[in-house]
């Protein structure tokens, strides 16, 4: 396929989707979605076994679906629903499955008055006019190496690669990190049987009983919610999606005061576990989600094993790998049969774009430099989704796909009249 494309989105998560939908329904059909899964929403289709959304009766805006889903989905409800989205909106077709993007580059015209996209993936060399990146916040594991792992006989794997504590009964397990994953990780292998399971917590991290933070980011969810719901009875899609856009329109000015506000709401829900050497951060739980990257960990039971000793938390880090375990920093050594790395991700952007330091932050985990609403203020024609810096980020991902989607159609469509205008004053 080298035929020139209106739009090429990368990744078919909620983002991809429903730029593609909303595509669809200004009427931009050339376009194609790029998913190197098998699968719509790969990472929810990859992930551990017992991960469910921490939002409640999560949809993407326009459809509910057809059957009955679970107040907080599962990995597979979240891929089924998403799979649903995709064949209701008639995007499902345009999805080029288990092919991977490996290199972009900007091609200019001989004159270089005017270029396009050319994007190398796994199975083809592709041509867009508009390209859209939708990879995710989470998509290359964070893999740290450790002095000595060559000698260690055990299993050392990240947490992207973890199914289930079935094959780790009877074992001594460190998990290293003290995100959701991390957390629920190490009660997963407890409830299985693990014979011995740790955490190693070396930095701060805020922790929320489930349901009272749940509570509050209903409640806030409510409040914006029930607002838009108002404005969406008996108005048209396109006055939908206009209320959207007022949604996600806010000056970093506004954004802070909003992250200030949410977090002087829900920090008094916090847990303390000063007795498990686990501390609070510095700045507040939404400042360092938004800010930093950093997702607050929502309690889903590990506390309580945590509290009867059935999860050792391990203040330190880690010197050195043995054969057989781990010498930490405070002198103490332990043997262990596995490490389980819940260690995180990053975006992952830079490892495809040419000349990513043009249009990624250095100093800000390498996220694109956007104007706040998606588009690249390097280029016009480039966007990336998923991205954008929002209290409540995974509640808007269908606001700002549907928004750039009719931005992106917009766009086309005002170039197509310009180059007519400007052939007719040719002529």
């Amino acid at each position: 396929m080298n035929a020139e494309l209106d739009v090429i989105i990368i990744g078919a998560g909620f983002c991809g989707i429903t730029i593609a939908a909303s595509l669809k329904n200004f009427g931009i059909n050339n376009f194609i979605v790029i998913e190197k899964g098998e699968t719509v929403a790969t990472i929810w289709k990859n992930a551990y076994e017992r991960l469910v959304t921490q939002n409640p009766y999560f949809t993407l805006p326009f459809f509910e679906g057809k059957r009955k889903y679970s107040a907080f989905k599962t990995k597979d409800e979240m891929v089924e629903y998403l799979t649903e989205y995709a064949h209701h909106f008639q995007v499902y077709s345009h999805i080029h499955f288990d092919e991977e993007v490996q290199s972009i580059t900007k091609i200019y015209n001989q004159n270089q008055t005017d270029y396009h996209w050319q994007i190398q993936t796994t199975k083809d060399i592709l041509y867009s006019k508009i390209l859209v990146i939708c990879t995710g916040l989470n998509n290359e594991p964070v893999i740290p190496n450790f002095c000595g792992q060559e000698y260690f006989t055990g299993k050392i794997i990240h947490s992207s690669a973890y199914q289930n504590g079935i094959s780790y009964r009877n074992q001594k397990i460190l998990v290293v990190g003290s995100g959701n994953s991390a957390a629920e990780i190490a009660l997963d292998l407890y409830e299985h049987g693990a014979a011995r399971v740790d955490m190693l917590i070396r930095g701060q991290r805020w922790v929320f009983p489930l349901y009272p933070r749940l509570r509050s980011l209903q409640y806030l969810l409510w409040r914006s919610r029930s607002f838009f719901k108002q404005l969406f009875n008996q108005n048209t899609t396109d006055t939908r999606i206009e209320a959207m856009e007022r949604a996600i329109d806010f000056s970093p000015e506004e954004l802070q005061a909003d992250i200030k506000e949410t977090d002087k709401f829900i920090q008094r829900f916090a847990l303390d576990l000063s007795a498990y050497s686990i501390y609070p951060e510095d700045k507040g739980p939404i400042d360092m989600e938004v800010n930093q990257g950093r997702v607050a960990w929502v309690d889903r039971g590990t506390v309580k094993q945590i509290k009867k000793g059935n999860i050792q938390v391990i203040s330190s880090s880690i010197q050195q790998l043995t054969k057989t375990g781990v010498i930490f920093a405070n002198g103490i050594s332990q043997d262990y049969d596995a490490i389980i790395l819940g260690t995180g991700f990053r975006p992952g952007i830079n490892k495809i774009l040419r000349q990513p330091e043009l249009y990624l932050n250095e100093n800000d985990r390498l996220l694109p430099k956007t104007d706040g609403k998606c588009q690249s203020i390097v280029d016009p024609t480039l966007y990336f989704v998923g991205f954008e810096k929002i209290v409540g980020a995974s509640a808007t991902y269908g606001y700002y796909g549907w928004c750039t989607g009719k931005r992106i159609a917009l766009q086309l469509l005002e170039s197509q009249f310009s180059s007519r205008q400007e052939y007719s004053i040719l002529l």
